[in-house]
C-alpha cells in the first residue's frame, strides 16, 4: 500500500515538473533582429511553402518533359488451346500454344518539342512567382518590424502622459482641498487624466496585435515571447537616395513574369498550329512469337508507319484558326499589361524618390525641434535643482521632448518605408539603400 502511495505521489510529482518545465520553455523570450526575423519567415512561413512545393513540382514536370520521345513499349505472356464450335468444343487434340507478345509505338511530332519548351517556360514562371512572394514577404517583415518599434514608443509615450495627468490631477486635488484651487481645475483634471487612459488602452492593443500578426507572418507559436532588437535612430544626418543614379537596378520581377506568360502563349500558340498544319509520324511494331510443334514461329508479327494530318483545320473557319486568333489577342493584351507595368514602375520610383527627399527633409527639421524640446528640459532640470521650477513643469518639459522624438521616429518609419518600397522597385536586395 505505501509503495503504491509512493508512486502515485512520484507521478504527480513528475507530471507537475512537466508542466512548470512546459510553461518556463513557452515565457521563455525570443530576441530578434531584423535579418533572423526574415530568415525565420523565409523558413517557417505557409503561403512561401506552399509556392515551394508548387515550384518543386513544376521542375520536376520540366526535367522530365523529354520522356514524351520515349518510345511506348509493351509486354505479355500467351497461352492458348484450340476449340471448337462445330464439333466437340475440346478436341481430342490435347496441346497448348504458348508464347508472348510484345509491342511498340513512337509518335513523332513537332509539338512534342513545343510541348518540352512549355513545360520549361512554365516552370521558370512559376520560379519568377516564387521570388515574387519571398520578395512580398520579406518587405511585409521588415515594415512589421520597424512598425511594431514605433507601436511600442507611442506606447511608452502614451503611458508616460497619462502618468503625467495622474501627477497633475493629484496636485489639483491637493491644492483644491487646501483652498488654493478651484474644484473646476479639479475636475478637469481628472476629466483629462481619464480621456488618457483609452489612449493608453489603444496603444497596447495596437502594439499586441501587431506582434500577434507578426508571428503569424513569421510562422511561429502565438505563445512564444518575443522582443525586437532593433530601434528607430534619431539621426542628424540623412543620407540622400538618389535612385536615378543607381547602376544596380534589376529587373522588375512583375514585368519578367508578364514577359513569360508572353513566351507561353507564343509557345502555345506555336503548338496549336503545328498540331494543325504538320503531319505527325507514328511508328508502331508487334509481335506475338509462339512456341508451336517444338518451333518459335510468328505469323502475326508486324511493323508500321503512320503519317496523319486533319484536313478540317485547313478551313479558315476551324477551331484551330479561332483558337490561334484568341491566343494572338491574349498575347496582345499581355503586351499592354508590359508597357503599363513599365511606366507605372518608373512613375512609382519617381514618386519613392520624392517621398524620400521629403522624408528626409522633414526628418531634419523635426531634428531641430528635438534640439530645442531637450535644451528646455536642461534648463529646466537646472532650474528645478534649484527651486526655482517646480516638479510638474518639469514632467510636462520631458513629456515634450519624449513627444518630439516620437515625431522623428515616425518620420524615420516613414522614411525607411519608402526606402524599402523603392528597393522593391528597383528589384535590389533589401537593405541596399540604407
Amino acid at each position: 500500500m505505501v509503495k503504491h502511495r509512493l508512486l502515485y505521489i512520484s507521478v504527480i510529482f513528475c507530471i507537475c515538473i512537466s508542466g512548470f518545465l512546459e510553461a518556463q520553455a513557452t515565457q521563455t523570450v525570443r530576441e530578434l533582429t531584423i535579418d533572423e526575423a526574415v530568415k525565420v519567415a523565409l523558413e517557417n512561413n505557409l503561403g512561401l511553402q506552399q509556392s515551394a512545393i508548387n515550384l518543386n513540382g513544376k521542375k520536376r514536370a520540366s526535367d522530365r518533359s523529354w520522356n514524351s520521345l520515349i518510345p511506348s513499349i509493351s509486354a505479355g505472356a500467351v497461352a492458348s488451346h484450340p476449340t471448337s464450335i462445330t464439333g466437340s468444343l475440346f478436341p481430342a487434340q490435347d496441346s497448348w500454344t504458348t508464347g508472348f507478345q510484345v509491342s511498340a509505338s513512337l509518335s513523332l511530332s513537332v509539338v512534342t518539342i513545343d510541348n518540352i519548351k512549355r513545360a520549361k517556360a512554365d516552370y521558370e514562371a512559376g520560379a519568377i512567382s516564387y521570388e515574387q512572394a519571398k520578395q512580398e514577404l520579406e518587405i511585409q517583415v521588415r515594415k512589421l518590424f520597424y512598425q511594431i518599434i514605433l507601436l511600442n514608443a507611442n506606447k511608452e509615450l502614451a503611458a508616460l502622459s497619462l502618468e503625467n495627468t495622474q501627477s497633475r490631477y493629484a496636485q489639483s486635488a491637493s491644492l483644491a482641498r487646501a483652498g488654493q484651487a478651484a474644484h473646476l481645475d479639479e475636475l478637469s483634471a481628472r476629466v483629462d487624466m481619464e480621456n488618457k487612459r483609452p489612449v493608453l488602452r489603444n496603444a497596447e492593443m495596437a502594439y499586441e496585435n501587431a506582434i500577434d500578426s507578426f508571428k503569424t507572418l513569421l510562422g511561429i507559436s502565438v505563445e512564444q515571447s518575443i522582443t525586437l532588437a532593433g530601434s528607430l535612430v534619431i539621426t542628424d544626418n540623412i543620407s540622400p537616395v538618389n535612385g536615378r543614379n543607381l547602376n544596380a537596378q534589376g529587373d522588375s520581377l512583375e514585368a519578367s513574369a508578364i514577359l513569360k506568360s508572353i513566351e507561353t502563349l507564343e509557345i502555345q500558340r506555336s503548338a496549336t498550329r503545328n498540331s494543325a498544319y504538320i503531319p505527325s509520324l507514328r511508328l508502331s511494331w508487334n509481335s506475338t512469337p509462339l512456341y508451336i510443334n517444338e518451333e518459335w514461329r510468328d505469323n502475326s508479327g508486324s511493323f508500321s508507319v503512320t503519317l496523319s494530318m486533319s484536313l478540317d483545320n485547313l478551313l479558315p473557319w476551324s477551331n484551330t484558326k479561332t483558337q490561334i486568333d484568341s491566343i494572338n489577342d491574349s498575347i496582345s493584351l499581355a503586351q499592354i499589361r508590359l508597357n503599363e507595368s513599365l511606366r507605372n514602375r518608373e512613375n512609382k520610383i519617381t514618386q519613392l524618390l520624392r517621398t524620400i527627399d521629403k522624408t528626409g527633409e522633414t526628418i531634419e527639421i523635426l531634428t531641430l525641434n528635438v534640439e530645442l524640446a531637450r535644451t528646455t528640459y536642461d534648463l529646466y532640470v537646472e532650474a528645478y535643482r534649484n527651486g526655482a521650477m517646480d516638479y510638474q513643469r518639469l514632467r510636462d518639459a520631458a513629456d515634450s521632448l519624449l513627444q518630439a522624438q516620437n515625431q522623428v521616429r515616425q518620420e524615420q518609419y516613414n522614411h525607411i518605408s519608402a526606402i524599402l518600397d523603392l528597393e522593391k522597385e528597383l528589384n535590389i536586395p533589401y537593405g541596399t539603400l540604407q
